[in-house]
């Protein structure tokens, strides 16, 4: 996976939202949606949400998640953000998604 652009940044996002009733996990699917619906390449795991493109875009994708965790029904949205930004310098550096190619990587979606 290699930024194609100085601008192109790998966020990361889990939303913890709080329900007085029902499944909070429902509301975390409806995060999800968000992310899908933005049409960026995205890879959804079991603790977060990895999104590649503009950090703007990117961060008003997050805002409209959690949004829409709240819209959900949540009472209340705890958000953690990871920001992975580098440099084209950066390729031959320890902390960079394409040295570490994987299996797993195989399922970030396109759009």
């Amino acid at each position: 996976m290699i930024c194609k652009t100085e601008n192109e940044v790998y966020v990361a996002f889990q939303v913890i939202p709080r329900v007085r009733d029902g499944n909070n996990f429902e509301v975390v699917d409806q995060a999800i949606e968000v992310v899908k619906e933005a049409g960026v390449p995205y890879q959804v795991a079991a603790m977060e949400t990895t999104m590649r493109g503009d950090l703007d875009r990117l961060l008003e994708i997050v805002k409209k998640a959690q949004q829409r965790c709240l819209d959900a029904g949540a009472v209340e949205v705890i958000t953690n953000i990871k920001i992975h930004n580098r440099t084209p310098e950066a390729t031959d550096t320890f902390c960079t998604y394409d040295r570490g190619v994987t299996k797993a990587n195989h399922m970030f979606v396109d759009p």
